[in-house]
């Protein structure tokens, strides 16, 4: 029968003698009774229990209590931190030139003994690389096996590169190491441009160089060219005027019969707008070669370390919205909206590159130039989705804000069929999930992000005023505050931008409010200005007008001046 049935007699049989004890002590010399009793129906449960293991398989009680075996001793987190650096593998060159895409890998050979989910953090690159993905993710990695992935990055400036790539799995993280070094990039022409005649100069030139490439005479008309970015359509380049202003030169490196249609399309549709929140066109050419000369910013949303902390992320999606909002009005959507298009000047943030812009009362047009998977709408994907309009904008704003509270878009994918399937089939991990400070914005993200248009925001001013409503909040709680101990200075930067809020969502009744407000910290020839803009739009008001851009602007450089006379906050 095997020592585990032995085991069962011997429990039962200690088990009886406590009983009997127990009952000898109850019952004295009346106990016998009740002891027969007992040893009676144990007898019978020990014939049914030899019965049992007679007729079946002995295998029950074999393994009835098998041997326990020992757990393999915890490995020390200290080990797992130096198991985990040494999975990790990032491919850098040891030199890359400026401006000039590469292919980073990373991947991860799985030392460890367990199936795990790596995060590799690769946020500390974005210092010197512009990155498609500042994260990698690789989920269940069994042990031995290597898995890698492939991230788009264009190195910046010229200088030496010491950074540190974080690998996290569960509670533990390490960091590795990653060096290289940019070098200036060759001074070679742009892929191929097409042919484009150049203008007659009254005979050619020969120096003793030779006569200038279209491009060089381009750059002649400028001092201290420099090349800042490059996408997959054009090259930007800082560069100055004769007169010292500064402007970004952006030139297609090659045009294609779909590239010129969207080059003439950007300008077309940019030259119709002008607006604070919108990068401004200058001056733009197809002599000597293709060519746009713009507002040139210092920065853009890519290059933000990330996540931000809500309010910040807030006061610049309601910028993007503003300007947004002014496209829609002039009949134009974006379709287009990345952290790369979206640029910031002195803490601005600016909305550019409209080369997938359209008009509404356009049917259809082309999306097939420099088209964006990370941030598409699913209607830019599938047709099932209906066409484009303004909410794939909302979408697209949504889809900033999301990456902007996280640190991530909200859907990732090695190619565009997996990034594709998962923007028109999956639903987002809230954004909370990954940053709980994000909750009080969580409701307007998810709402921008439905798959459906109908379940969108209508309107940019809709996912506006929501935005306004969380900032408003704040504001306002930080205005009380400062008001309580005499800020001065905080008291007069929140009543400034409670004014400007409400005046862009053409709210006059709160706007004139915090005028109110405002006006207690206005001096001089500024309190004067303001009182005088107080009247129009009061008179607004009274006839239910809308304020004009030219009035909002007006009121910004009133706002600042105010600012001006206090200390920064």
């Amino acid at each position: 029968m095997g020592h585990m049935f032995d085991d069962d007699i011997l429990e039962g049989i200690i088990k009886l003698f406590i009983v009997i004890v127990i009952i000898s002590v109850i019952f004295g010399r009346f106990a016998w009774f009740f002891i027969f009793i007992v040893i009676f129906m144990w007898g019978g449960h020990l014939v049914r229990h030899l019965l049992r293991d007679i007729t079946k398989p002995r295998k029950k009680y074999r393994y009835r209590y098998p041997k326990p075996t020992p757990p393999a001793p915890p490995v020390p987190r200290e080990d797992m931190r130096e198991l985990l650096r040494k999975s990790v593998i990032v491919e850098l060159p040891p030199k890359v030139h400026a401006g000039e895409e590469i292919p980073l890998t990373v991947g991860f050979r799985n030392l460890l003994r367990g199936t795990i989910n790596v995060e590799i953090d690769l946020s500390d690159l974005s210092r010197y690389f512009d990155l498609s993905s500042t994260r990698v993710y690789f989920r269940s990695v069994k042990p031995g096996e290597y898995v890698s992935q492939s991230v788009r990055v264009v190195p910046r400036r010229p200088g030496k590169v010491s950074a540190k790539v974080v690998a996290r799995s569960g509670i533990v993280s390490a960091k590795v190491k990653v060096s290289t070094e940019i070098i200036e990039r060759p001074k070679v022409e742009p892929k191929t441009p097409l042919p484009v005649p150049v203008p007659a100069q009254g005979g050619s030139k020969n120096s003793a160089e030779g006569p200038r490439t279209p491009l060089e005479e381009l750059f002649a008309r400028y001092k201290n060219v420099e090349l800042i970015g490059e996408g997959g359509f054009a090259r930007v380049y800082r560069a100055e005027r004769k007169d010292g202003s500064v402007v970004a030169l952006k030139i297609p490196m090659s045009l294609t019969e779909a590239g010129g249609k969207a080059f003439l399309r950007e300008v077309r549709n940019w030259s119709l707008l002008s607006h604070p929140n919108i990068v401004e066109l200058y001056d733009y050419n197809i002599f000597p070669v293709p060519y746009l000369e713009m507002e040139y910013c210092e920065s853009s949303l890519a290059k933000l370390e990330k996540p931000l902390n809500p309010e910040k992320a807030a006061r610049i999606i309601f910028d993007v919205a503003e300007g947004i909002k002014y496209a829609h009005s002039k009949g134009i959507i974006h379709r287009d909206l990345k952290p790369s298009n979206i640029l910031l000047k002195n803490g601005r943030a600016k909305v550019s590159d409209w080369g997938l812009s359209k008009l509404l009362k356009e049917s259809r047009t082309t999306q097939s130039v420099s088209f964006t998977p990370l941030y598409a709408a699913p209607e830019q994907i599938s047709s099932r989705f209906g066409g484009t309009d303004e909410r794939t904008d909302v979408w697209q704003i949504g889809a900033v804000l999301y990456e902007l509270l996280t640190g991530r878009p909200p859907f990732e994918g090695e190619d565009f069929v997996e990034v594709a399937s998962k923007i028109t089939l999956e639903e987002p991990v809230p954004p909370s999930h990954l940053n709980p400070e994000a909750k009080p914005l969580e409701h307007v993200v998810m709402k921008c992000l439905a798959k459906k248009k109908e379940e969108r925001y209508g309107s940019v001013e809709e996912l506006q005023r929501d935005i306004a409503e969380f900032l408003g909040t704040s504001y306002r709680e930080k205005l009380s505050r400062s008001v309580s101990v005499r800020d001065l200075s905080r008291s007069a930067y929140f009543a400034g931008e409670l004014f400007l809020l409400y005046l862009k969502l053409n709210d006059l009744v709160n706007a004139l409010k915090y005028a109110d407000d405002l006006i207690h910290y206005a001096r001089g020839e500024t309190k004067r200005e303001l009182v005088k803009l107080q009247e129009q739009l009061k008179l607004r008001l009274e006839n239910g007008l809308e304020v004009p851009e030219e009035l909002i602007e007006k009121a910004e450089i009133i706002v600042h001046r105010i600012k001006l006379g206090f200390k920064g906050v």
